[in-house]
């Protein structure tokens, strides 16, 4: 019996798989770009660069790398994608090629305040397999040495079967976790002061709460009412120790309100739980104020701010701990992971080692593992999360870099255009030392540097947090789906100002969201359809047509136009639009 080959001759044709080799983009309509028809090399270094608002981000991020995560989003299970945002398709003809694309921005890393540089990049990790096999003395598996994994100690009686016998016996379960019982973990504790959570002289329905949220309509002031343990139309000052004692620390209970099953717990421990797990800087600005004037955060006393317990402190290597390695900036930790000689652990050492001098090789040696990942600057956030990317397993990947370079010093340029090209191959809060700086006012100030000189530290840390400085980054603007570029600016509401007064009607009539939204889709333009464990669905509204206004509202005009069409302009025609004639509007073209 023979096997049969294939021969291959000069003049074969290639593999169909091997002529995948171009993005190809036909007839992108997504946002300002106009029917572009654009062909992109895989496994190349390509830049797209233009001026602004040349359709560059809506090509990249709104075209292919958006289509990219829809059809990955697609083959979950739908009980999944009900959890996921829904991604409708672009507007474009044809896209082929098309591989996996993970974007690398340069937004701020995330709000949750267990992430740090360590634990954000995976070195946290092997740092903690590493003190398991050689630490000493063996303390346990590497959750040991995890500040996110609590110690569980417990008992009970099992079932066991053996032939035709059951026998009860009692067994204790350990899990040996490293997080500091007192702070949870977090390297803080935090004090509440309590002047500044509600008004002593006003009942729970007089509105005696002042905390962001809590509202006298809304869940938390009615679980609070409802309870029993609180009269809600009793000034707080006349309160007995009880009643006190109920409002501010009572533990978990559950109670019925209004017929459902709810968890009452008291004022002070219910805070603490939502401030803990967050990242102050990452809050809302009235509700970090609020936070900053109630909230008084300071080192656990208990672990040092290590968020780590003794025990996990205890073991060492060569002298030093996981929370001293840690602390360390990463050129120091490279050179001292670089001195050990494991056999036992050396490919782990290995990946360890290249891991780290990534962080030295494109600037950011002088960051430590334990920095939060909230502080780092956007440019940092950025090649921080490419650290995660050298050296994957994963092929054939579309990375798409939002201006990896803009802001950086001429002398961080080069190392950041180095670690491109290998994808494509293949501290403290703050880092100042005693820095004191005076700023001019009434001039345009500049601060400059090279990666790791504290130009984020000085400016976000300090100066930005001072009473009457305005903070304008590169955070993405949050708002609800009724958000546009009108509402935001308040452009919107000499707009509206100017059609009522031309048509001699009310101003809310030219709102949206008020008395002139389209009443089958309540102003959204679309009609929102919730399939429960399916993916809901979106379709823009039969009866305004996606204008989101009434129909009488539309036949008011203003120079000819009527508010949907005007909302529809591009910047530039607007400028036009309201600068003369019947449309004149200062109020809007100083915006524009």
């Amino acid at each position: 019996m023979t096997t049969p080959t294939t021969k291959t001759t000069p003049t074969s044709r290639p593999p169909a798989a091997d002529t995948h080799d171009l993005i190809r983009v036909r007839g992108a309509r997504e946002n300002n770009l106009k029917d572009v028809n654009i062909e992109i090399p895989k496994r190349r270094l390509t830049v797209f660069t233009g001026v602004s608002g040349s359709g560059k981000s809506s090509l990249v991020f709104g075209t292919i790398a958006a289509e990219s995560q829809r059809l990955i989003n697609e083959t979950y299970s739908a009980f999944v994608q009900g959890f996921m945002p829904t991604l409708g398709r672009p507007e474009v003809d044809v896209l082929e090629g098309l591989t996996t694309a993970i974007i690398v921005d340069q937004e701020r890393m995330g709000a949750n305040s267990r992430s740090t540089v360590g634990t954000a990049t995976d070195a946290n990790a092997m740092l903690r397999v590493l003190f398991s096999r050689i630490g000493t003395p063996h303390i346990g598996s590497s959750n040991a040495f995890s500040f996110n994994v609590p110690t569980v100690r417990a008992s009970g009686q099992i079932s066991v079967e053996k032939g035709t016998t059951t026998k009860t016996e009692t067994k204790v379960f350990n899990i040996t976790g490293g997080m500091c019982a007192r702070c949870e973990g977090m390297g803080s504790v935090n004090d509440i002061d309590l002047s500044h959570l509600y008004d002593d002289t006003k009942s729970l329905n007089q509105r005696a709460l002042t905390i962001p949220g809590y509202t006298v309509d809304g869940w938390m002031v009615r679980i609070f009412s409802a309870s029993g343990f609180i009269d809600p139309d009793k000034p707080i000052r006349k309160y007995t120790k009880k009643e006190m004692q109920d409002f501010l620390y009572k533990e978990p209970t559950k109670v019925k309100v209004e017929s459902i099953n709810m968890t009452y717990e008291g004022l002070v421990p219910r805070l603490q739980k939502s401030f803990r797990s967050k990242d102050v800087d990452a809050m809302q600005p009235h509700i970090r104020a609020f936070v900053e004037r109630a909230v008084t955060f300071t080192t656990c006393p208990d672990c040092n701010g290590t968020r780590l317990n003794e025990s996990a402190r205890s073991s060492k290597i060569h002298k030093i701990n996981i929370a001293d390695a840690c602390a360390m900036q990463i050129n120091d930790l490279a050179e001292w992971v670089r001195g050990l000689h494991e056999p036992a652990v050396a490919p782990l050492l290995t990946s360890l080692r290249d891991t780290l001098d990534a962080f030295v090789e494109i600037g950011l040696g002088y960051l430590s593992l334990d920095r939060p990942a909230g502080t780092l600057s956007g440019g940092d956030a950025q090649r921080t999360k490419m650290i995660r990317h050298l050296g994957s397993s994963l092929t054939d990947v579309t990375y798409v870099f939002d201006e990896p370079t803009i802001g950086l010093h001429p002398h961080d340029i080069q190392r950041m255009n180095d670690l491109l090209l290998r994808l494509v191959r293949g501290a403290n809060t703050h880092n100042l030392q005693n820095v004191n700086v005076d700023i001019p006012l009434g001039v345009l100030v500049v601060v400059t540097g090279v990666a790791g000189s504290g130009k984020s530290s000085l400016i976000h840390g300090s100066v930005s947090k001072r009473e009457g400085v305005v903070s304008v980054d590169q955070a993405p603007i949050r708002g609800s789906r009724r958000s546009n570029p009108a509402t935001y600016t308040d452009m919107l509401e000499p707009i509206r100002k100017a059609f009522a007064k031309t048509n001699g009607v009310k101003p809310a009539l030219f709102s949206a969201n008020s008395e002139g939204a389209c009443p089958t889709c309540n102003g959204a333009g679309v009609i929102y359809t919730d399939l429960g464990m399916m993916a809901g669905v979106t379709s823009v509204c039969e009866d305004c047509e996606g204008r989101r206004f009434q129909a009488s509202v539309l036949e008011y005009k203003l120079g000819a136009l009527n508010i949907a069409q005007v909302l529809d302009l591009p910047v530039d025609e607007a400028l036009a639009f309201f600068n003369a004639g019947d449309a004149k509007t200062p109020a809007a073209h100083a915006i524009l």
